[in-house]
């Protein structure tokens, strides 16, 4: 009996040991590296080190933006027992007037929360006079975007912001909660060359949160800087002239005809990306939306400027020779139907040159009723409308309407009247500043369209250029060169004594094309006929969109330049008066012969 009882006590034993041994195998081998790394949370704290965002500078070398430090009070809540949690944060209130949730930080996990930014000298001292009362709480130099131009060029440079939820995902590893990450602009399209890589720090702290050695150091590295095609010159004019017209709402593009550069990309209304932030309510709530790119993204009907690639059609299909002319009486007959051109006294007899130099609509409803849309649509795409434009900047397409599309979108067959319409670029069609401005590059280069760029070179932290961008053909539109040197002189005409009369300079010689888009609203004749009889002007929403696109010297174009002016009433009266100001301003100043 004795002897079981001792055989059961050493069994007893030695399973005991064995359980002892086996879990101390699970904690130390198994598990050993999980409650290593809750241990060292006690008195260890890893921590991002922030490196500075690239700088972006234009073609001359000045800063567009750019890092400087600031001091921010950061709160690792995680470390701190919720009664103490509670303390501090009353605390914080009452020393810094900061209302901090605390839920909030603590679902950041073990990064701290940034809970106070741009700290002054005053709130410095008062932190570190406060210091031994702020467990968990301390003081990190992070950088912040400076954009000393302003407002100038908003539009290019786009403005920084925390991640949220997608940006983290979408740059994976290489940011942190405090990292500034592009949110518009090139300042996101460019974001992984501008971001740098990100350093990590392991530090061991006391019971007060406070650093009392640095155990392991990996310094971030800063950014790659840009530098781009934007001359801050040519944009300051573009912009100072736009704003001078009075003009709300609008855009205007100005590329290097032989090379494709932007030099100058400007959207209206505009911000100040330095004080984005503290703007937001009243940037989101304003029915303009200035924080919309209207030179990019804004679609609206490319009016009488779409005559332009559709006398190109005529030319290169046959439809007509340059010297056969049209009777225009002012309107063109459809069935029962009557199209009115925009002079309703009609234009007499209007070859081509004549159609583009007095915009005559009439002779493009008939060379579009001929054409049909397939082959108004083919030329179109030929010169960029409603194709993909790769460019740094996100770029709307275009939309250009089928008979298939038609039928599949409104289950209508595709009529003669709306061939018509579209062949003097209204009804369906919708355009870009971008696709109309690079059409006329076309025209200014005998059928050569440049890749509109914004970028040109990349540069390392030491200046090292890591990529310097090249011309590249974008389309070329095979043809004849005097199909091209006929269009050139309508446009010249329309400049000289046309509908782009306003466009007409002394200093440079300009041509170009107008175009008024009609704005489609609900009970627009109704609306029209009663403003009509209080004898006032429709309100602004109501108004005509304005356009002018041209290109310039005449003889050996340099410049090709798109102004939109939102509800500008006419292209002729709005769009025209601000592309000859531009350009002749560029001219003063002898800008011209830097690029």
């Amino acid at each position: 009996m004795e002897r079981r009882n001792f055989i059961l006590f050493l069994l007893a034993v030695i399973g005991s040991f064995l359980g002892v041994v086996a879990n101390l195998f699970r904690l130390q081998i198994l598990e050993g590296e999980r409650y290593r790394k809750l241990s060292e949370r006690n008195y260890v704290r890893r921590r991002y080190l922030y490196p500075p965002r690239g700088d972006i500078y234009d073609r001359n070398g000045n800063k567009l933006a750019y890092d400087v430090p600031r001091y921010a009070l950061v709160l690792d809540a995680n470390r701190l027992r919720r009664d103490e949690l509670k303390e501090v944060l009353k605390k914080l209130e009452e020393l810094f007037g900061l209302k901090v949730d605390a839920e909030k930080v603590l679902s950041r996990g073990f990064e701290p929360a940034v809970i106070k930014e741009s700290l002054n000298e005053a709130e410095l001292e008062r932190y570190h006079r406060h210091a031994h009362e702020l467990p968990g709480v301390f003081v990190e130099v992070l950088p912040k975007r400076t954009y000393p131009f302003g407002h100038y060029a908003a539009h290019v440079l786009g403005y920084v912001g925390y991640p949220d939820e997608r940006d983290l995902k979408r740059l994976k590893g290489k940011v942190g909660p405090a990292s500034l990450v592009g949110k518009m602009g090139i300042e996101r399209s460019m974001d992984r060359e501008l971001l740098g890589e990100l350093g990590e720090e392991k530090v061991m702290v006391n019971a007060l949160g406070r650093i009392v050695r640095v155990l392991e150091r990996k310094e971030p590295k800063k950014g790659n800087s840009l530098v781009l095609t934007l001359d801050m010159r040519f944009q300051k004019i573009v912009e100072d002239v736009f704003l001078e017209s009075g003009h709300p709402a609008g855009a205007v593009l100005l590329l290097n005809a032989k090379t494709g550069e932007v030099l100058a990309l400007a959207s209206f209304p505009d911000f100040n990306p330095n004080t984005i932030y503290d703007e937001w309510e009243r940037l989101i709530k304003n029915p303009l939306k200035p924080l919309f790119n209207r030179a990019t993204r804004g679609l609206y009907p490319p009016a009488s400027v779409f005559k332009v690639p559709v006398a190109y059609g005529v030319l290169a299909s046959g439809t007509a020779s340059p010297w056969q002319t049209v009777y225009c009486p002012g309107f063109f007959e459809l069935g029962n139907r009557r199209f009115w051109c925009w002079r309703r006294w009609g234009h007499g007899k209007v070859n081509l040159i004549k159609s583009l130099s007095q915009s005559c609509d009439v002779y493009y409803y008939t060379m579009g009723y001929e054409m049909g849309p397939t082959k108004i649509n083919y030329y179109a795409r030929k010169f960029s409308y409603g194709e993909r434009i790769p460019f740094e900047l996100p770029v709307k397409k275009g939309f250009l309407p089928t008979p298939a599309w038609k039928r599949r979108r409104f289950k209508e067959p595709w009529y003669d009247g709306d061939t018509v319409n579209m062949s003097i670029g209204q009804g369906f069609i919708l355009s870009t500043l971008m696709e109309q401005t690079l059409m006329m590059m076309g025209i200014a280069n005998n059928g050569v369209i440049y890749r509109p760029t914004l970028l040109r070179e990349i540069r390392s932290p030491d200046g090292k250029v890591l990529f310097k961008n090249e011309r590249k053909v974008f389309k070329v539109v095979y043809g004849k060169l005097e199909h091209f040197a006929l269009i050139k002189r309508g446009l010249r005409d329309a400049v000289r004594k046309g509908t782009a009369r306003e466009a007409m300079s002394k200093i440079v010689d300009i041509a170009g094309k107008t175009g008024t888009a009609e704005v489609f609203f609900k009970d627009k004749e109704r609306i029209k006929r009663r403003y009509r009889k209080l004898k006032k002007k429709l309100p602004w929403k109501y108004r005509n969109h304005a356009w002018f696109v041209g290109f310039a010297p005449y003889r050996d174009p340099r410049f090709v330049i798109g102004v939109f002016v939102e509800h500008g009433e006419s292209g002729g009266k709005a769009a025209a008066p601000i592309a000859r100001k531009i350009l002749e301003r560029i001219y003063m100043e002898k800008l011209h012969k830097e690029i």
